[in-house]
């Protein structure tokens, strides 16, 4: 009971996450430990009785939080930017020397010592490059461009340190969707969701294959990833 509790919880703050450009849900999935479960749900089905708080918490936080964040993010922009900032700066560093101090020293990385600041590098050099990526955005809803944005939105929800709602927020389309959670518009709703749903079913399965190749060690690029998500912030 007590873990379909913590799952419950989890799933509360990772649909919070998700309202706020800044901070991945899967970011906050690694934080309380239930992200590996999580992508191995989306691929086989499992563990349905502890994903299954897990998403309805996320629903709940979703669409009873979607009005407030809304209102917040437009009045307190910069302080909302900061704070976000300096968590994912935060937990970037802890991820990566954290699983360099459990899994390193330990004798359980594959991996040169020599290789693991490149590994490190190279996942703060895509996370700034992603994490920076502009366009001049989209004003009038467009079913293929929906669905489009729904696919990538979700496919960096499951990616620790890319957030689905700053890249949202970087097409332009982040006050589209937020406002159409909070007013129930299901024109644009309906195929943003489509493009989610082929994302959950298609993004788990190469993640999954990024483990079985990388193991522990695609925890160190993903502390990059938001290390670099968070240094964004501040520029």
């Amino acid at each position: 009971m007590k873990e379909k509790i913590r799952y419950f919880i989890a799933g509360i703050f990772i649909g919070l996450s998700e309202l706020l450009p800044g901070i991945s849900g899967a970011t906050v999935a690694l934080m309380f430990g239930v992200y590996e479960k999580l992508i191995d749900f989306l691929r086989k089905f499992n563990n349905v009785n502890l994903i299954l708080p897990l998403l309805i918490g996320m629903i709940l936080s979703v669409f009873s939080f979607s009005s407030l964040i809304d209102f917040l993010y437009k009045n307190y922009t910069h302080i909302f930017n900061i704070f976000i900032a300096l968590l994912m700066i935060g937990y970037g560093m802890y991820l990566a020397v954290n699983t360099y101090l459990k899994e390193f020293l330990k004798g359980k990385l594959d991996i040169r010592p020599e290789m693991l600041p490149v590994v490190l590098g190279i996942g703060f050099y895509i996370g700034l490059y992603l994490s920076s990526f502009q366009t001049d955005g989209y004003q009038e809803p467009n079913i293929t461009i929906l669905i489009l944005f729904g696919f990538c939105a979700c496919s960096f929800l499951l990616f620790p340190g890319i957030s689905g709602s700053a890249f949202l927020l970087s097409v332009g389309a982040y006050p589209l969707i937020i406002g159409s959670i909070s007013n129930f518009n299901f024109e644009v709703l309906l195929p943003f969701s489509i493009g989610m749903l082929g994302a959950l079913i298609s993004m788990p399965r190469l993640i999954n294959k990024a483990y079985k190749k990388f193991g522990k060690l695609i925890l160190v690029f993903f502390g990059g990833l938001i290390f670099a998500a968070g240094i964004n912030n501040f520029l």
